[in-house]
């Protein structure tokens, strides 16, 4: 896989993004978004700088990027959600996984030597389990009658499909010969994940966008 392959996905994606800044300028966590991607395209430049070119340990970079990409997610569908009970369970998970990863990072894996694996798992698990929910509140509003002009929707669909089709790629890539298409299953996803999004910087309208 060339070096550059996801740096330029996230960097198409960033800069439609940023062409359509007007239609999301006004809601903070879409611009949090954006610079969530921004946040993501740096950490492949970096860890394929350390992991291709130096040749030396990348785990720390994609390690860190997957703690805080849960958390990110967490807070930026928690923000959409006005049911206490759906608030509270998505509160409760993000403890869970805190802790969990505490755990993990201080007494079974080194987040600079090794890859995470439990954690990105329940990470990815967590994500969509999440947007689970927030589909559940979506269906019991008015949003949906405009769901397709909305970039939340947009960013949602491409979360989930990406976080629920990871799962079973990881169980086929550890457990099975499936493993040499690795790279291209997940170069696959992160453009299912990225298709959603430019859509969504694309066709959404500002007024969808609050």
């Amino acid at each position: 896989m060339p070096v550059y392959t996801y740096p330029l996905l996230y960097s198409i994606s960033i800069f439609i993004g940023i062409y359509n800044y007007k239609k999301f300028s006004h809601n903070k966590y879409l611009k949090l978004f954006l610079a969530f991607l921004i946040y993501t395209f740096i950490s492949e430049i970096i860890g394929n700088y350390l992991g291709l070119v130096l040749k030396i340990r990348n785990n720390i970079v994609y390690n860190t990027w997957n703690i805080l990409c849960f958390l990110f997610y967490a807070y930026f569908f928690l923000s959409r959600i006005k049911n206490k009970k759906r608030r509270n369970s998505i509160k409760v998970l993000v403890a869970f996984f805190s802790v969990f990863t505490l755990i993990n990072i201080l007494f079974f894996g080194n987040i600079i030597e090794i890859p995470l694996i439990y954690n990105l798992v329940l990470a990815k698990f967590l994500v969509a389990l999440i947007i689970i929910i927030y589909f559940a509140e979506l269906l019991g509003s008015d949003e949906i009658l405009s769901i397709q002009k909305s970039l939340f929707f947009w960013i949602s669909l491409g979360a989930f499909l990406y976080n629920i089709s990871f799962l079973p790629a990881i169980a086929l890539y550890r457990f099975t010969s499936i493993s040499g298409y690795w790279n291209y299953i997940i170069l696959s996803l992160n453009i299912i994940l990225l298709s959603c999004f430019i859509i969504g910087f694309i066709i959404s309208e500002k007024e969808y966008n609050s």
